[in-house]
């Protein structure tokens, strides 16, 4: 009888250490995160005791909640501790009014002393015309610029 009970006793467990053997490694489970992680471009994961935890930055929040359930989804993972950040948008382009953008470029030209160039603008584009020389043209196409229209056509003709 005791030998029976005996045997029982290291059979059982032997059975205790064989299912406490199969639970997934961090290592492996960090691995299948990753994997399912691969259609997230900038998200990192590590797992310790079966907890995921995602870093690095995505675009938007529909992006950070689908790769958090991603990662909720593998076999082994036990919570998920998101770290994600969005991505702050863009700020927007500021354009400034057409009178604003008349006055400033015709001073712009005044200062420069090109008497032979003109600007008309028009739903945020400058045009300028006339004649300048190729010495003159970069600096003021840099003036120009400074005054953040939304396009400018140069149809200068170049002396």
């Amino acid at each position: 009888m005791k030998s029976i009970s005996r045997s029982l006793w290291v059979l059982f467990l032997m059975g205790a250490l064989t299912f406490t053997g199969c639970k997934p490694k961090d290592a492996d489970i960090e691995k299948n995160v990753t994997t399912a992680l691969g259609a997230y471009p900038g998200v990192q994961v590590t797992v310790t005791d079966g907890v995921a935890t995602l870093s690095g930055e995505v675009a938007d929040e529909a992006t950070r909640s689908a790769a958090e359930t991603a990662a909720k989804g593998v076999k082994g993972v036990k919570s998920v501790n998101s770290k994600l950040t969005v991505t702050p948008p863009p700020a927007p382009v500021v354009i400034n009014p057409d009178t604003t953008l008349q006055e400033t470029a015709n001073s712009a030209i005044t200062a420069l002393n090109l008497s032979k160039v003109q600007a008309a603008v028009q739903d945020g584009v400058i045009t300028l015309t006339g004649e300048i020389k190729k010495s003159e043209l970069q600096g003021l196409m840099m003036k120009i610029n400074e005054l953040k229209p939304k396009k400018i056509e140069n149809k200068l003709t170049i002396k």
